[in-house]
């Protein structure tokens, strides 16, 4: 019984905070005298309910005028101050009040698809625990600068982007990225602000103020989602404006050809007032933002960043997928297995060395020779976040190898990276790389390098002081990377294709994995770009890679998606769609989502448009009262809202 009272008292307190809301509160007068009015002696209460309901149509009127503009909303505000002209003033109260009805419940229904950012920013907390020496001192959280050091207890929000420095913990990180399972991490790991620390205590240095931590760019993005427009809503402003004058002229040709028809001046009046109700265009122009506002919420709260609407409704007709390789379809973290050393002095003996063979109580030392290629590659690789490059420098710690200083560092764009060390010049990068520089491999060398290819390996080559280096790496596909592509498969898509800088065995060892057939290997970024270029002459093309490599093709594509790191600025900068949590199954979410938003969009301005023609027809041939044509025109208004809000439930098969 306490609970069903307080239950109910809640409910009263709701209704009670929603009744101090001016635009609620005034519907409610309007509404409420508008039905008083016709009781007998009471008339008089329509003036009431016509000032009540006048609010909302006054006001967006003028801000209408302030930013000199002529649309529905003037119409509204026209055709009531007709109606009392002519003496209908319970016609204008009712116009008036389902305006503002209509205005209320699209206000109530739309402030949904924008509690995304609200609810993002909540995330940040207000305070931080600041260390200086063995002493916490809580401060502002817009007070910490890069190189602080912050402690983050368990359960506490993470306050900016930091890098833990001691310490190991989990952290929460769904409601930025939907992803439900937390993440383990430990020293040297960045953790993002926003996230949740779930276990233990941890010490971190932090690399980002707020402003410009990852969460700020994800609120930015989110807000520059919501204000970037579709193209069906460009057309919706279309009809918002400029079609807003054929209506006005609509209602002056009609109101002269019902005088010269010997109409009594209110009557023609009134009946062209009606007309211009009937074509107002309030339902077309709403059908459009209702639902790709709809559909952004769901990305950003499901950890899909995308840049607006358009690319919402671009998902949606896509029918070509090109993948990258690396860090798409695989982890993007190669780890070093193979290594093998030819010197200039002795080309056709082969130092070897497997560290997939590696003992169980440790890795085995490698032969000095391989020691010495591994420091000389690893010092030029050591500056580069490059997936191969960490992978080199790790090994190089791991065998706990002195890494020499370089100078005159280069990057050879397309072939590689090169530089000098105290020893000499040293390369490293693709085959071609040193054929450029013409420098053949042995032939012994060459037939190892080969053999590592054909068994699917990632293969470099590097040119030190004392002779040519092979290295060959391998990286994991995905758990999830064939259940992706045969998800792609049932969406009816004409193209799946990777698109890699790799060789082609290697590509070749991965599709055969994931269920892909049509590979396009060796490409250097510009002929990626052209190969997207070319479907793109076919259908509509979305284009996945990692952000940073791919940034050309992500930009030619229809759709660009980056797998980036979740807070990546490469990522957010080179892609139209951001998967926060580099999930592989949100794509076929988004393309889902994309055709059923699409689909309603169509089916908002088909039906928007129909009950326009239908309201027109009315009131020319059998005199449509003013109210029939208002309850008409608002009324297919929150029906396409409605409809639009579907897209907040998610993507369905369509």
């Amino acid at each position: 019984m306490a609970t069903q009272t307080k239950t109910q008292d809640s409910k009263l307190s709701g209704f009670l905070t929603a009744l101090r809301n001016p635009r609620i509160a005034l519907t409610s007068v309007c509404g409420l005298t508008l039905g008083a009015s016709f009781i007998p002696g009471l008339g008089w209460l329509a003036f009431v309910a016509a000032i009540a309901g006048s609010y909302e149509a006054v006001k967006a009127s003028a801000d209408s005028l302030k930013e000199k503009k002529i649309d529905v909303n003037l119409l509204m505000v026209f055709a009531a101050i007709g109606a009392v002209i002519v003496g209908r003033v319970s016609d204008a109260a009712a116009l008036l009040f389902l305006f503002s009805l209509s205005i209320t419940l699209e206000s109530i229904a739309m402030s949904r698809t924008k509690s995304a950012i609200e609810s993002l920013v909540r995330l940040r907390p207000s305070s931080a625990t600041l260390l200086s020496g063995d002493t916490e001192t809580t401060v502002e959280v817009e007070k910490l600068q890069i190189g602080d050091t912050i402690r983050i207890h368990a359960y506490e929000s993470v306050p900016t982007d930091a890098v833990i420095v001691v310490g190991r913990t989990k952290v929460d990180a769904s409601a930025m990225t939907g992803e439900s399972l937390p993440v383990e991490c430990g020293e040297g790991d960045l953790i993002v602000g926003g996230t949740q620390n779930l276990e233990g205590t941890v010490t971190a240095r932090v690399t980002a103020t707020v402003g410009d931590s990852a969460l700020d760019r994800i609120v930015s993005l989110v807000k520059d989602a919501q204000e970037n427009k579709a193209s069906g809503q460009r057309i919706s402003d279309w009809f918002g404006q400029t079609y807003t004058f054929f209506v006005l002229g609509s209602f002056g040709v009609s109101f002269v050809v019902r005088m010269l028809l010997k109409e009594t001046v209110p009557e023609a009046f009134y009946l062209s007032l009606t007309l211009l109700v009937g074509m107002s265009p309030c339902a077309l122009v709403i059908s459009t933002p209702a639902t790709t506002l709809s559909a952004l919420a769901w990305c950003a709260r499901n950890g899909i960043l995308v840049r607006g609407g358009e690319f919402i409704e671009l998902a949606g007709k896509v029918n070509a997928i090109a993948l990258d390789k690396t860090g798409t379809l695989t982890w993007g973290k190669p780890h070093l297995d193979l290594v093998a050393f030819s010197e200039f002095d002795s080309p056709n003996e082969i130092h070897e060395f497997s560290f997939i063979q590696q003992p169980e109580n440790g890795l085995s030392v490698p032969s000095q020779p391989i020691k010495e290629a591994i420091a000389q590659i690893a010092a030029i690789e050591r500056f580069s976040n490059h997936p191969i490059a960490t992978a080199i420098v790790s090994t190089a710690d791991e065998l706990q190898i002195d890494i020499p200083e370089i100078t005159d560092h280069k990057v050879l764009s397309g072939l590689g990276v090169g530089a000098y060390t105290s020893a000499g010049k040293v390369l490293i990068g693709r085959e071609r790389l040193l054929a450029a520089e013409n420098i053949s491999i042995p032939d012994a060398l060459q037939a190892a390098l080969t053999q590592a290819q054909a068994r699917g390996f990632t293969v470099s080559v590097g040119a030190t002081p004392n002779g040519i280096c092979m290295l060959a790496f391998s990286d994991s596909v995905r758990s999830n990377a064939p259940s992706f592509v045969q998800h792609l498969k049932d969406l009816g898509l004409k193209h799946i294709t990777i698109l890699t800088g790799d060789r082609l065995e290697t590509a070749k060892t991965v599709a055969d994995q994931v269920g892909i057939t049509e590979v396009y290997a060796g490409l250097m970024p510009g002929e990626k770009t052209e190969r997207i270029k070319e479907l793109s002459q076919q259908c509509e093309v979305m284009m996945v890679g990692d952000g940073v490599n791919d940034a050309p093709s992500l930009a030619s594509a229809s759709v660009g998606v980056a797998m980036g790191r979740l807070g990546s600025d490469v990522a957010m900068n080179a892609a139209d769609v951001v998967l926060m949590h580099d999930r592989l199954d949100r794509i076929p979410d988004l393309i889902r989502l994309g055709r059923m938003t699409v689909a309603t969009i169509r089916m908002n301005l088909g039906f928007a448009g129909l009950m326009i023609i239908a309201l027109t027809f009315s009131s020319l041939v059998i005199r449509l009262p003013l109210p029939i044509a208002v309850l008409g025109h608002e009324g297919s208004t929150v029906l396409v809202i409605l409809n639009g809000l579907r897209m907040l439930r998610g993507p369905r098969e369509v």
